[in-house]
């Protein structure tokens, strides 16, 4: 047996060292096998559901939680274009947010809705974007919210894989963020992986039903293409990897200079909820 994430990755097809799966749901999970692991990079490590490796695993409390508050908070018009269309206001958001160039003209939005896991480590962390100006749309911030939490992504795989077996050469990504086209391609180009997603529907259940076949030898712990069908989705594009690999740099560095500043707020947000705010205001 095992807590939900580690066997959700072993029905994802992660059987070997190296083998490594980003799960982008309402929260997002990033995990690989190793033989050892240093603990001292800011991630969970524990043993794998299978075999003698240890899994290594980290993530983002807020991952499509962080794209549904956006659209529910900010995007009434595409809401309402959608139901006038009949199109999906995520299709006609990712459409728009499509056309901004890579690193949202100059915003960062830090996804730590709820505080955030791994490398941070901060329940009271809190969500910003940076670099506003009157230039920015709905879609520039629709963008910098696909790419804040495919930086959060990022966070975690440097963090995880310091001091580790060497991951595979292509990142695998399951979860509701698998839908979108928009998000892989940032993905791809973030990490510099080319990303994979999956046919099949990956869940947990999947992957207990897979242990029990191995643990009564119906199959092979190598077996891992019986079971699931990898498609590639996007690769990295040389020119927006640099780019990103600069927005990376400013995110990693918001954190350690916003951290005084979310603890002082995350006070206040305690005192007004003690003195009874009034509820949110609804347009």
């Amino acid at each position: 047996g095992g807590v939900d994430a580690a066997v959700a990755t072993y029905a994802a097809g992660v059987t070997e060292p190296g083998h490594h799966v980003a799960m982008i749901g309402t929260s997002m999970c990033w995990g690989y096998v190793t033989p050892s692991a240093d603990a001292g990079h800011g991630l969970i490590a524990f043993p794998y559901v299978i075999g003698d490796d240890l899994y290594v695993f980290g993530g983002a409390a807020t991952a499509g939680a962080s794209v549904t508050w956006y659209r529910e908070q900010f995007c009434q018009a595409e809401v309402a274009e959608g139901r006038a269309t009949g199109r999906d206001p995520h299709a006609i958001l990712e459409e728009r947010a499509a056309a901004v160039a890579p690193g949202s003209d100059g915003v960062v939005f830090l996804p730590y809705l709820m505080g955030e896991r791994s490398p941070v480590w901060d329940g009271q962390a809190s969500g910003a974007f940076v670099g506003l100006n009157l230039f920015h749309t709905r879609a520039h911030l629709y963008r910098a919210v696909l790419e804040g939490v495919t930086l959060a992504l990022r966070h975690n795989m440097e963090s995880g894989a310091k001091g580790s077996v060497p991951l595979e050469p292509r990142l695998v990504v399951v979860g509701g963020a698998a839908r979108s086209d928009l998000w892989m391609q940032i993905i791809a180009d973030v990490t510099g992986y080319p990303v994979w997603t999956i046919e099949e529907d990956v869940e947990a259940a999947l992957g207990a039903a897979r242990m029990a076949a191995l643990g009564v030898g119906l199959i092979a712990r190598e077996d891992r293409d019986s079971w699931i069908t990898l498609v590639e989705r996007a690769s990295p594009d040389a020119a927006r990897k640099a780019r990103y690999d600069t927005v990376f740099g400013i995110y990693a560095g918001l954190y350690p200079a916003l951290r005084n500043s979310m603890h002082a707020l995350a006070t206040l947000r305690g005192i007004a909820t003690r003195e009874g705010s009034p509820p949110p205001m609804r347009s």
